[in-house]
């Protein structure tokens, strides 16, 4: 009996023993893996500066890739053919520049009648707010001017400062972009040098699918943009709301930002109707030709222009969004999504990291069955 407890007492301390040490190793683990992430998180933000002109410089570099290649193809040296690929960019950027442009200055023509509208809404929000909650005019404009504290020299500085920054940091990414371009080759051949001899077949896969991928997407995108200008153009045009290609082009540019991009530029659209004077049943218009648009875009356009490369679970790709934009801003919340795609192509093709491939795409039944159906014929097609 004294044997048996002896016994006993040794293998429960044995297992005590061996559940301690592995928790410790566990904790351990954990608190590296936190120090790990609290690292990277500041180094992304303080070296801001640096890494992100290089990580936008990076995928519109995967994005002109296949040009530079058809240069290249023509017998134009890689120096020559990544310089005109970037001309071509800055060729795109500046028409871009120039139809916004050319639209405002259009809308500021209409500038007296647009501040007649503007002040007439404000009256009548006055006189509701008056109304209703007892406020009076002079009251409400105590108030606006008590939020109002800063400065017109501090608010021009501001943004001088933030255009300064601008520039800089977009000559900063043009360069990025030659570079990357023209050494490309280079930098595949020193990551292939990093991996062993067995794994460079697998690694060089991994890189061609994740470069496919992006410029998929990218290109995918390009059209996505195009096709919703189009659509909300001709919508706003039935409709009749002035410079309907211009808000138009707004609500495409603004698909950049996903979930809130669109949405805050048919706010604007709705801002200006109601500047220009129109009514309830514009605004409601313009309510449903958003609608139908986002509906239409989620369901055909998109799955068929973007495909499932870059297919990602909408709880990370809202998560990655608001950490995006805490890291690096707008430009964060912009190249959020498709860095996303790149990780998970990457947990896809590495076997060890599977599960989180999986964890960051779409489950199967993530949308209903009809419109499974229907995208699934659409792409055949």
């Amino acid at each position: 009996m004294l044997a048996t407890e002896q016994i006993f007492t040794f293998i429960s301390g044995t297992i005590f023993l061996h559940l301690f040490f592995m928790r410790k190793y566990t904790l351990v683990k954990w608190a590296l893996v936190l120090i790990i992430v609290f690292l990277s998180f500041s180094i992304l933000i303080y070296a801001k500066a640096i890494l992100l002109p290089l990580t936008l410089g990076g995928l519109l570099a995967m994005l002109f890739m296949p040009l530079c290649r058809w240069f290249e193809r023509k017998g134009v040296s890689r120096a020559f053919a990544s310089l005109f690929s970037i001309l071509i960019f800055l060729l795109i950027l500046g028409v871009i520049i120039y139809f916004f442009v050319w639209q405002i200055t259009a809308i500021t023509r209409d500038i007296t009648e647009i501040e007649a509208n503007v002040t007439k809404r404000l009256d009548e929000l006055q006189q509701f707010f008056y109304h209703k909650f007892g406020i009076t005019p002079g009251n409400q404009e105590k108030i606006l001017e008590g939020k109002n504290d800063g400065s017109l020299g501090a608010i021009i500085s501001a943004i001088m400062g933030s255009l300064i920054y601008f520039l800089t940091s977009f000559i900063i990414m043009l360069v990025y972009i030659y570079m990357l371009l023209f050494t490309r080759g280079h930098l595949k051949n020193f990551i292939l040098k990093l991996v062993k001899p067995s794994q460079k077949e697998k690694t060089e896969h991994i890189i061609l699918e994740s470069s496919k991928a992006t410029q998929h997407y990218l290109l995918g995108f390009a059209l996505l943009v195009t096709m919703l200008w189009l659509l909300y153009g001709i919508a706003f045009s039935i409709i009749g709301v002035r410079n309907a290609f211009f808000f138009a082009a707004l609500c495409g540019l603004l698909e950049v930002i996903p979930f809130i991009g669109s949405l805050f530029g048919i706010i604007l659209t709705m801002l200006m109707v109601v500047s220009q004077a129109g009514g309830g049943g514009m605004l409601f218009a313009v309510f449903i030709v958003y609608a139908v648009l986002q509906f239409t875009q989620f369901y055909i356009i998109q799955p068929l222009l973007l495909g499932g490369e870059v297919n990602v679970n909408p709880l990370f790709a809202i998560t990655v969004l608001i950490l995006g934009e805490m890291v690096w801003g707008l430009g964060g919340m912009i190249m959020a999504i498709p860095l996303t795609g790149i990780v998970k192509i990457v947990c896809d093709n590495v076997e060890e990291l599977h599960p989180y491939g999986y964890l960051l795409g779409k489950s199967n039944n993530s949308r209903g069955g009809i419109f499974n159906k229907m995208r699934t014929r659409l792409q055949k097609k």
